[in-house]
């Protein structure tokens, strides 16, 4: 038997308690505002589709493979959406906490802008902005891209979808994780049959392998050209200045991290004599979040623009 100290319950020390304060119970109906609650409104609180009130502070990355993230994103009335259905559509996928589509629709009225997000914390809290600002051409919606947009492309007004952007997705750096990658064969393809000939699909990435497999997924599916910008009159031309840190850090460089172990479907197929030719500047006018911290820290951001090609303009040919 172990020697063992037994201590006088006399001589223990304890810890005073410090005095309980009862917290009313938080309902659906007051989520976002704890009234009553010492501290008044708490509003990193949101309630989700099913009624349960959590905190909008989420990780920065899920698995999209879970059963409950899979199913196609779901279809919207759109007349119940917008108020103008006649703009043309931003689509940005894996949106995030969604401050580019909502400085986006300020900035560029002439588009309605969509912002699509797995994590539904995240849109609830930024379509509460949409109704705060009562933004017109603004929505998001909760859903997992890789799981199906095709249904979704499809209900848009026709000839609508004019825009479509993908930045900074998970790069999913370990190699049992690259299936859990949003760029996909089957997510291009899901685009080109949504977009008409002439519309423009912008991707970029802060780590270089990230938009290479971007790339090299639209070059194999064959129905995009690498362009350099966006001509049509009504595209955003003015660029922006990234956002200033004043105790900006250098931060990490991911330019020599092997995603996925250095391998991936179609590898190479998007580059030209063995180079991408990355875009210098972005050709929206606009910045997310991730790009504007990235270059306020002095990082290089990789970026490509394509165009969905006119198919019967090149059978006729």
């Amino acid at each position: 038997m172990p020697w063992t100290r037994v201590v006088p319950a006399a001589t223990r020390r304890t810890r005073p308690r410090r005095p309980q304060t009862a917290r009313p119970p938080v309902l659906a109906h007051q989520a976002g505002n704890w009234a009553g609650f010492p501290g008044g409104e708490k509003k990193s609180q949101v309630t989700l589709s099913d009624g349960r009130v959590v905190s909008s502070k989420v990780r920065n990355h899920v698995n999209p493979l879970l059963p409950h993230f899979q199913k196609p994103v779901a279809v919207r009335d759109w007349s119940k959406v917008y108020k103008d259905l006649s703009k043309p559509i931003v689509l940005d996928l894996g949106c995030a906490k969604g401050r580019f589509c909502l400085e986006g629709a300020k900035r560029f009225p002439e588009f309605n802008w969509l912002g699509i997000e797995i994590r539904e914390p995240l849109v609830v809290r930024a379509n509460e902005w949409v109704v705060e600002e009562k933004i017109p051409n603004l929505h998001y919606i909760f859903g997992n891209a890789s799981a199906g947009i095709a249904d979704l492309l499809a209900s848009m007004p026709t000839g609508m979808l004019r825009r479509v952007t993908v930045q900074c997705p998970d790069p999913c750096f370990k190699k049992k994780h690259q299936k859990r990658r949003m760029v996909t064969d089957r997510v291009i393809s899901e685009l080109a049959d949504g977009m008409l000939a002439g519309s423009y699909l912008f991707v970029q990435s802060d780590v270089e392998q990230v938009s290479m497999q971007m790339a090299d997924v639209i070059a194999a599916n064959g129905r995009f050209e690498r362009v350099e910008r966006i001509e049509d009159a009504v595209a955003p031309s003015a660029a922006i200045e990234p956002v200033a840190r004043p105790n900006a850090t250098v931060g990490k460089d991911y330019q020599d991290h092997a995603v996925g172990g250095g391998e991936w479907e179609h590898k190479g197929t998007g580059a030209v004599e063995g180079s991408y030719n990355w875009l210098q500047e972005n050709p929206l006018g606009l910045m997310s979040e991730r790009e504007s911290s990235t270059l306020s820290r002095s990082l290089p951001i990789f970026r490509a623009l394509y165009r969905r090609k006119d198919e019967e303009k090149k059978a006729a040919e």
